[in-house]
């Protein structure tokens, strides 16, 4: 099974950075974000964890400066396949490349704890609108997820990264709402 979700990874992936290049204004992101406004237009100040983008992926960064009340927590890999949020106020100066050259933030910036998170948008390489999430492979978001008691946990997909069917192991942890639209 490890060798059909490595081919399926290169070949979404493949299919996200041909998307991609057709987008250079990142039109795509910007329309997957504003599907967002509903859950970030809260009154109160939400604790909400995104990630640096890849460049085929989408691309959340704007939602610091369109949401400023909030708090968002970008993601560092640790020893042991863990993972800790922090919260990032200016990524300009917080983010560092780190496992894999994704953007992480410094360590000594304050830990956003799982059970205080209210918004958690998971990266992937693939999703079914079921809920099934391919990753990267590492599983730090499968061991991350279950201590996010009160959070709403969801994902943005571009419709390259829609799949009807995805190999899925026990340890996989579904995702309950995949948004994505068809443009």
């Amino acid at each position: 099974m490890q060798q059909h979700k490595t081919e399926l990874r290169r070949r979404i992936i493949h299919r996200l950075q041909l998307a991609a290049s057709a987008d250079p204004t990142g039109r795509r992101s910007a329309a997957l974000r504003a599907l967002l406004a509903p859950l970030l237009s809260a009154d109160k100040a939400l604790h909400i964890a995104i990630y640096a983008p890849l460049p085929h992926e989408v691309n959340l960064m704007p939602l610091l400066h369109d949401y400023p009340r909030h708090r968002f927590g970008f993601p560092l890999c640790g020893k042991g396949h863990s993972m800790t949020f922090h919260h990032v106020t200016h990524p300009e100066h917080e983010l560092h490349p780190g496992a894999m050259g994704i953007l992480a933030p410094l360590p000594e910036l304050p830990i956003i704890p799982p059970q205080q998170m209210d918004i958690m948008i998971v990266p992937g390489v693939g999703f079914t609108l079921s809920g099934q999430r391919l990753g990267y492979g590492g599983g730090y978001y499968d061991r991350y997820l279950p201590m996010c008691t009160r959070a709403h946990i969801l994902a943005l997909a571009f419709p390259e990264q829609i799949e009807d069917t995805l190999p899925t192991d026990e340890h996989d942890f579904p995702i309950p709402t995949v948004l994505t639209n068809g443009i």
